[in-house]
């Protein structure tokens, strides 16, 4: 199979863009050979090979693979946006054992893989008593970390894999009563998703202001929650309730900026009293209008933060960030971090003006 990866230059070393004279040039990209699926600490992007017998039996003190020395290979290209760990791997023929271990993850991770080219194989028990599914090209699946899965690739394969926190705000609809849950081709957001991930990997990450970052990594969320409520199965009577709480999160996210967001303009995109919208937020951390003011605020700070909106008036943050007023903003504000906007917004360019 002849492998032709989507990355420029996709796993060879290179340092960062000219910076501005002055600040130092950084290097966001570095060859390591620590854990595969985890961003290096301080590395905007990690770039990691494995390569040959000595290779195999290294990467086999971090994670539990098997494969033939002469033939064995394994590159991967990862970065951390918010909560989410992207990776682009390519490999030969191995096999990831089953370890239960949340993949090396300290706390109960999930994974979604997308198959760009080759053929996976998922099992979960033995050959009688456990399941198994084959993933070929275009096809995913969402796996959880605390199950035994074995994945296994008799040929060569491209993968795209997205780890995230089981307990993440917007994931409310995980399959709790299977190790993994299979999408074939024909589920548009596995795409859509690969796609997205492929192209944040493709960024110098490290140019890419507070702002900017943080609204790719709504859109990242979006998509993410957007497939997982596709495939994740019902897990008993709450499963609609759960549904229903993630496609409010995933609304909020994107409409954050209208000042009349709120329980009662959400109770009416999703068909349903306010009551009932309120109902489903019982017993979870935030309400629905605690929810849109902490989107809210996290907005704001981001751009308080960033050099691009130096200029730009708090009456302005404001109609940005959905709270109508400078007066809201700065209550907002104050009430988040015991400190005024401006005076956020000042030490942080004191920061940016000493790098």
């Amino acid at each position: 199979m002849t492998m032709t990866a989507p990355l420029a230059r996709p796993m060879t070393r290179r340092t960062a863009m000219a910076a501005p004279a002055a600040r130092p040039t950084r290097i966001t990209a570095r060859t390591t050979t620590g854990c595969p699926f985890e961003p290096e600490t301080g590395a905007a992007v990690s770039v990691r090979e494995w390569k040959g017998e000595e290779a195999l039996a290294q990467l086999s003190g971090l994670v539990a693979v098997t494969a033939r020395p002469e033939s064995f290979h394994v590159q991967t290209r990862t970065a951390r946006f918010g909560a989410f760990d992207v990776t682009y791997m390519v490999h030969g023929p191995l096999r990831f054992e089953g370890a239960s271990d949340n993949f090396g993850h300290d706390v109960k991770t999930l994974r979604m893989v997308v198959v760009l080219d080759g053929e996976i194989v998922l099992r979960t028990g033995d050959a009688l008593h456990g399941e198994q599914a084959t993933l070929r090209r275009r096809d995913g699946a969402l796996i959880v970390g605390w199950a035994p899965v074995t994945y296994t690739a008799a040929t060569p394969a491209r993968v795209v894999v997205v780890d995230v926190p089981a307990d993440h705000d917007a994931l409310v609809g995980l399959p709790e009563t299977a190790p993994f849950v299979v999408g074939g081709s024909e589920t548009a957001l596995l795409s859509a998703l690969a796609a997205f991930a492929l192209d944040l990997l493709r960024q110098d990450v490290e140019t890419l202001t507070p702002a900017v970052r943080a609204q790719v990594t709504d859109s990242l969320e979006s998509l993410y929650s957007g497939t997982v409520s596709t495939l994740a199965v019902p897990s008993g009577g709450d499963w609609n309730r759960r549904s229903q709480r993630m496609h409010v999160v995933r609304y909020i996210a994107t409409h954050y900026a209208d000042p009349q967001l709120g329980p009662t303009t959400l109770a009416a995109h999703l068909g349903m009293s306010k009551r009932s919208l309120q109902r489903l937020f019982e017993g979870e951390k935030m309400s629905v209008s605690q929810l849109v003011q902490a989107k809210r605020v996290d907005q704001v700070l981001l751009r308080l933060r960033d050099p691009r909106y130096a200029g730009t008036s708090l009456d302005e943050l404001a109609v940005l960030t959905g709270f109508g007023s400078a007066l809201a903003l700065r209550r907002a504000v104050q009430a988040a971090t015991g400190r005024t906007p401006s005076a956020l917004r000042q030490e942080a360019l004191s920061g940016w003006a000493a790098n």
